[in-house]
């Protein structure tokens, strides 16, 4: 078991750690200089009791057992640095490598998982996997080298008696093995309870202010609070249960000593056994018992760990987006084109054969009804979801996305989300996501485009200021500014903008649309928008109707075909010109 762990975890963290092996080799020899005074002292009584022992003699002995003492602090300070150190290098390679595979999955995956779940499977269990690695192996060495090896000499000394210790070896080992699948369960249980547990704390904190708006935040803390408390249950399930067992195990090992002191002392009574001999038994086997009792947890904790383990390795065979086998030759234009794409979330269809064009160095603005697919067809360029082989393909410069290595496509792709999301540290560094080079003069510039650079020097610290979790006080509009100024400073050739201008005020919006216009001179631009008089100037507008291309073409075109944009134009300006009377809704008196 210990083997298959290790092995694991090395696969795990895509390397092999000499460190790890040269720990455990450290304990064995650890256990070896602990077993050294069992047999001075054997010698020592033996001597004593023959009227052998000199002073000469028991200078040599203490000797022995001073250097032997001296050892084992050499060899456990070496078994305790190298396990530490292997541990912790192994299981944060290993978190990296989990890190980096997530970042390739579809989207599908993480909307079936709370991000709870996924940080108690970065955190929880490989920091289990690390305590036990870095604090129970050694544990499990001398525990298993230890008894082994003083029970050899027992033999050694007297046959009959030394295979009356192991005796009861074999079935303090069925006890254990009984104890395992109950013991695992536990651990399941537990890991379990505490991955619904911080999936439920990051609803909870996350949603805290609209929980209070809408007074629910009852409810949900009642969700929290059973959560917890099916964590507190499954933790004392985890004590509580294969403690009798193994409490048995070790009943079972003390048995061992029970009957090392009743058939030696029945054969010293004989005479076929030396008391002296039934003594030094006595004394040794003690601490031979000792030592095959901490066997027992430690062989629980390993499998706990392998449980552990087992779940990260699940994380990992989740199949990521594919890379290409052959990689298609670098891409030299920007075009996009979509070529009767169809796409369904699960079973529901959301896109149906949408064929439709975006030229480089151009504007295009997607709209339509909520549900219409624009966001899942933007997400499909951006490969953030991959269109399923023969469902139709989309290409940048004639090139199949799907035939673009991961990293090669995202360098030439910036995104806009329509939910922002910034990271904790400074200004700076969110800016400088996806172009970590860039000097502070290039991040002004694109902040200046994008309006953000006025209240970023309003700020006490300016760029250097550090934003909380999703970026702490700011507001929404200035949320966004931050994120649309982050795209800018990447300069890549395709911009994708999720209604880029939603969270902004009516003053910023229109140095937003100059800045998009600039990007236009040179990038192609693609923007989902809801207030159509946003992209009233896009070079085309693409009008999707329940996930099909319904309408292409300029607003002017658009407006003289009458027909969904034309619609949607004339309900949004018609809206214009409502506002809230006194209990009523009510068309606005012209002035």
């Amino acid at each position: 078991m210990l083997r298959e762990t290790f092995l694991l975890g090395e696969r795990l963290a895509g390397k092999k750690d000499a460190r790890l092996r040269r720990g455990l080799l450290l304990a064995f020899a650890e256990a070896l200089t602990v077993a050294a005074p069992y047999g001075l002292t054997l010698v020592l009584v033996r001597e004593a009791l023959e009227g052998r022992l000199t002073l000469p003699l028991t200078g040599w002995i203490t000797s022995g057992i001073l250097a032997s003492v001296v050892l084992r602090l050499i060899f456990s300070t070496g078994a305790m640095s190298n396990l530490f150190i292997a541990a912790h290098s192994l299981l944060g390679q290993a978190r990296i490598r989990t890190a980096d595979h997530l970042r390739r999955l579809p989207m599908g995956f993480f909307s079936e998982r709370r991000c709870g779940e996924l940080a108690s499977v970065l955190t929880t269990d490989l920091s289990l996997v690390e305590d036990v690695w870095s604090h129970m192996v050694g544990i499990f060495a001398a525990s298993f080298a230890l008894p082994m090896l003083v029970g050899l000499g027992l033999c050694f000394l007297d046959l009959r008696l030394g295979l009356v210790v192991f005796a009861a070896l074999p079935l303090a080992m069925l006890v254990l093995a009984a104890t395992t699948p109950m013991f695992v369960r536990q651990i399941d249980a537990v890991l379990e309870a505490t991955a619904e547990v911080s999936g439920r704390i990051v609803e909870f904190v996350d949603g805290i202010a609209v929980l209070r708006a809408f007074g629910r935040h009852g409810d949900v803390y009642v969700r929290l609070v059973k959560a917890m408390q099916r964590l507190r249950d499954a933790l004392v399930r985890s004590d509580v249960l294969p403690s009798p067992l193994l409490a048995s195990f070790g009943f079972v090992i003390e048995l061992s000593f029970v009957a090392v002191a009743y058939a030696g002392s029945t054969w010293a009574r004989d005479g076929s056994l030396e008391p002296r001999v039934l003594l030094v038994f006595l004394i040794v086997s003690v601490g031979v018992v000792r030592q095959v009792a901490d066997l027992g947890v430690a062989l629980l904790m390993l499998r706990a760990s392998q449980r552990a383990l087992g779940r990260v390795d699940a994380l990992l065979s989740e199949p990521p987006l594919a890379e290409p086998s052959s990689p298609a030759p670098p891409i030299e234009r920007f075009d996009v084109s979509v070529d009767g794409v169809s796409f369904a979330y699960e079973s529901e269809g959301v896109l149906h054969g949408v064929s439709t064009t975006f030229p480089e160095r151009s504007l295009t603005a997607l709209v339509g009804a909520s549900g219409s697919g624009k966001s899942t067809l933007v997400h499909l360029v951006a490969r953030l979801w991959d269109v399923p082989r023969g469902q139709g393909a989309i290409r940048i410069g004639g090139v199949d996305v799907r035939d673009v290595p991961f990293e090669e496509l995202h360098r030439h792709i910036a995104m806009v989300f329509q939910d922002v999301t910034l990271f904790s540290g400074s200004i700076l560094d969110n800016l400088r996501v996806g172009r970590p080079e860039a000097t502070l003069a290039q991040v002004e510039a694109a902040a200046k485009s994008a309006r953000a650079h006025d209240f970023v020097c309003a700020l006490p610290d300016g760029y250097d200021t550090v934003l909380g979790p999703g970026g702490g006080s700011l507001s929404g509009g200035e949320r966004q500014r931050l994120s649309i100024a982050r795209a800018i400073l990447k300069d890549a050739p395709i911009v994708l903008l999720d209604e880029a201008t939603a969270s902004v005020d009516a003053s910023a919006e229109a140095e937003l649309q100059r800045a998009i216009d600039e990007l236009v001179k040179r990038k192609t631009v693609v923007v989902i928008a809801h207030r159509l008089r946003t992209v009233r100037r896009a070079h085309q507008i693409v009008v999707l109707d329940d996930g099909r291309v319904a309408e292409t073409g300029t607003h002017d075109t658009l407006m003289e075909a009458c027909g969904i944009y034309a619609r949607l134009w004339r309900e949004q300006e018609h809206a214009k010109v409502w506002r809230l009377g006194s209990g009523a809704v009510s068309p606005a008196r012209s002035a």
